[in-house]
C-alpha cells in the first residue's frame, strides 16, 4: 500500500499526530499497570468532547496535594500485554491538573504519543486513521499537577480512549511536535518566538494543538510546500482553553 502519514501537529511548540499505514492485527486482552490504572474500564471527568463514544480508561493515577504544593512529573507506567488501537483520545483532567504527557518508554520528550493542558477537548481521529500501542509497550503518563488553594486537594487524572478495530485502521497515527523549547522573553514588552522544522516524508495534517503557557497570547501555524504558504491555524492562545483543533486533511 502506498505509505503516507497523518499527523496532528501541536509547544510554542506544536504536536503533531502521524499516521503510516498498517496492516498489523490485534489481539484481545487488558493491560498490566505499574503505579498506574490498567487499560480497559470506564473513567469519568474526561475532556470535553466525543460523548456518544465508548470511552475506556488507558491510564489513571490517584494524588493528593497540600495547600499550596506542586508537583511538576508525576509518573507513572503501564504495560501492554495485548495490540491496541486508539480511534480517539481525551485526558482526564480535573481540577489540579495542569497538563498530562503520554510517552512510549522512558525517554519522555522523544518518545511522546499524546499530550493535554487546561480544558484540552477530546481528539476523535479521521475514519480509517488509528495511533496502535503494542504489546509490549510500556507508556509512561507524566502529570504536572497543582494546588493553588488553601485546602488540600485530590483526584484521579490520566488518560482514556476509544478503541476501534484493527482491521478498520487503514493509516496509523503518531506524535510530532515541532517549535522551538529555549525562549528569551524580555521583561515588560511584546515578544514573538518562531520555530522551523522541516519535514522530509510525505505527510497529512489532520489537526493542530497549539501549546505555551500563561504569557502565550497568540499561535500561528504555517505549512510550506513547495514554496507555497498554507496557514494551518492563526488564532488567539487561552492557558484555560488549550484545544486540538481539528480541520479536514
Amino acid at each position: 500500500m502506498n505509505r503516507s502519514t497523518y499527523f496532528s501537529i501541536g509547544v510554542v511548540s506544536i504536536l503533531a499526530l502521524l499516521a503510516c499505514d498498517g496492516d498489523e492485527s490485534a489481539a484481545g486482552g487488558g493491560g498490566a499497570g505499574e503505579g498506574a490504572g490498567s487499560a480497559g474500564g470506564n473513567a469519568a471527568q474526561g475532556g470535553g468532547g466525543g460523548s456518544n463514544l465508548d470511552w475506556q480508561a488507558l491510564m489513571t493515577a490517584d494524588w493528593q496535594l497540600g495547600p499550596g504544593e506542586e508537583l511538576t512529573s508525576d509518573i507513572h507506567t503501564l504495560t501492554l500485554d495485548r495490540d491496541i488501537f486508539v480511534g480517539a483520545i481525551r485526558p482526564i483532567a480535573p481540577k489540579g491538573t495542569h497538563h498530562t504527557v503520554l510517552a512510549n518508554g522512558p525517554q519522555i520528550m522523544a518518545n511522546i504519543i499524546y499530550a493535554s493542558g487546561v480544558g484540552t477537548n477530546a481528539l476523535e481521529f479521521p475514519p480509517g486513521v488509528g495511533l496502535k500501542l503494542h504489546k509490549g509497550d510500556t507508556l509512561v503518563l507524566q502529570l504536572h499537577l497543582f494546588n493553588t488553594a488553601f485546602e488540600p486537594l485530590s483526584g484521579t487524572s490520566g488518560i482514556e480512549i476509544v478503541e476501534i478495530a484493527p482491521e478498520n485502521v487503514e493509516q496509523e497515527a503518531d506524535i510530532f511536535l515541532p517549535g522551538p523549547l529555549d525562549l528569551n522573553i524580555s521583561p515588560n514588552q511584546v515578544t514573538t518566538q518562531t520555530g522551523v522544522c522541516d519535514i522530509n516524508s510525505e505527510q497529512t495534517v489532520f489537526a493542530v494543538f497549539p501549546h505555551m503557557h500563561q504569557l502565550g497570547t497568540h499561535f500561528k501555524t504555517t505549512l510550506t510546500v513547495g514554496g507555497t504558504d498554507t496557514v494551518l491555524h492563526d488564532g488567539d492562545y487561552d492557558f484555560n482553553h488549550q484545544a486540538f483543533i481539528p480541520f479536514d486533511p
